[in-house]
């Protein structure tokens, strides 16, 4: 198929059931398609890989990857390669890269949070790129930078060339979109761009934090060992003098955020009416199968989110008769004088006043 499957042989599947994080990593195995030699001179420059993550098997997501890969072919000075990186545990019938001998990724991502540390665990979160492109990087030195784009980022009113465009003479070594969160400043990795050399320093303080832990495996848990990924690559960028970061501005973004995602309907609904920027914008998050619901519905405050961005709540509020039957219980009759009160046997039961 296109891209090839790139499964994991099975030797290889049981060696890294049995290892740790550094040693789990064994990407030469895991890979599929050709990985080009480096860029020929282009001012000095290395490649760009932009580096699509994905969990989901879906058309809405092959046909953002596809969009991708042609914006990226656009690029010659330098040239912008597309790896696809996937759950390897998983069985894909509809997500393949678009370009025959592309990169594709299999990356056995429950056994590396199963058996990492827990600073690995808590940098990489639920994220797929964040568990694998650091230690990709490690085994390729063909790119000078990433970008990286999860599965569920859109861009829409134009063509990720344009974004791509916009800082391709950049040389910040993290371009991304940072906010303030209860654990100070973070950049949101939806959709960033990071050198290699950022990610290489990642790499190198994660491996810091594990040595740590080996040596002291009961001590308290310091607050980095606990700092997820937008975080910890934001601070370690502020805290290196050799770093420098660039803001991915609000006009390159419709809704950016991590809770509270749009369905793919609420997504074709109001993405055509967007204010035209003059180029495109991205969404995030984006979901083929969006909770608009429950719990972290509620605990996010989404029904208030949803009406800032101004959607439909036909799109996303369930109909009365959809409510559970415990919310729906009618109110209670009134007191009726004393004299005209049925006798406790002409009384209904619980479930009938109910």
């Amino acid at each position: 198929g296109r891209g090839g499957s790139g499964a994991i042989p099975s030797r290889a599947r049981g060696r890294i059931a049995k290892m740790g994080m550094s040693q789990a990593v064994v990407w030469p195995l895991l890979a599929s398609g050709r990985v080009r030699a480096a860029s020929p001179a282009c001012g000095g420059r290395g490649r760009v890989l932009v580096a699509f993550g994905a969990h989901t098997d879906d058309e809405a997501v092959q046909r953002e990857l596809e969009r991708i890969v042609r914006s990226a072919s656009s690029f010659s000075c330098p040239p912008h390669e597309v790896a696809l990186f996937v759950d390897g545990s998983r069985e894909y019938r509809r997500l393949r890269h678009p370009v025959e001998g592309g990169l594709t990724v299999r990356v056995p991502f429950g056994a590396l949070l199963a058996n990492g540390t827990a600073a690995f665990r808590a940098f990489v979160s639920h994220q797929l790129l964040m568990a694998a492109v650091p230690w990709f990087l490690r085994h390729d030195k063909a790119y000078e930078s990433v970008w990286v784009v999860e599965e569920d980022s859109r861009f829409a009113g134009g063509e990720w060339s344009q974004l791509f465009g916009e800082f391709n003479s950049s040389s910040a070594d993290l371009i991304a979109h940072a906010r303030k969160t209860n654990r100070g400043v973070a950049s949101l990795m939806a959709v960033a761009r990071v050198s290699t050399r950022l990610f290489r320093a990642v790499r190198a303080e994660i491996a810091n934090l594990e040595a740590h832990d080996a040596k002291a495996p009961s001590a308290r848990p310091t607050a980095a060992r606990k700092t997820i990924h937008g975080a910890f690559i934001f601070g370690l960028c502020h805290r290196a003098k050799w770093c420098a970061f660039e803001r991915l501005e609000k006009d390159w973004l419709a809704i950016f955020r991590a809770k509270c995602p749009w369905s793919a309907e609420i997504f074709a609904h109001l993405s055509p009416t967007a204010p035209l920027a003059g180029h495109g914008r991205v969404y995030h998050p984006v979901k083929v199968r969006a909770r608009l619901s429950g719990r972290d519905f509620k605990r996010y405050h989404c029904a208030s989110q949803f009406a800032r961005d101004n959607v439909p709540k036909s799109l996303f509020a369930p109909p009365r008769d959809d409510a559970p039957a415990a919310k729906r219980r009618a109110s209670p009759p009134p007191l009726q004088p004393e004299t005209s009160r049925p006798r406790p046997d002409e009384r209904p039961d619980r479930a009938e006043r109910d």
